[in-house]
């Protein structure tokens, strides 16, 4: 897509971008349990930028990371 804008987080490092996939991955799990909208009152709003943010992360990961070990590794 011509208007689609480039992904933010391809430019952090590898071990920047497991973290934020971590991180992301629970907040996923939060919101599978309810807790986003129970707990933090996350309305729709909210959970569409939620939404839109783990798709960055997730589609970075597997660009930057994709179970490389992040430690070991500098690229």
């Amino acid at each position: 897509m011509a208007n689609e804008k480039p992904n933010p987080f391809l430019t952090l490092s590898p071990a920047a971008v497991d973290v934020l996939d971590d991180m992301a991955d629970h907040w996923a799990d939060r919101d599978r349990h309810g807790e986003l909208v129970n707990e933090l009152t996350y309305g729709p709003n909210k959970l569409a930028a939620f939404s839109e943010l783990h798709t960055l992360i997730s589609e970075a990961w597997k660009a930057r990371v994709n179970y490389r070990n992040v430690e070991e590794s500098n690229a």
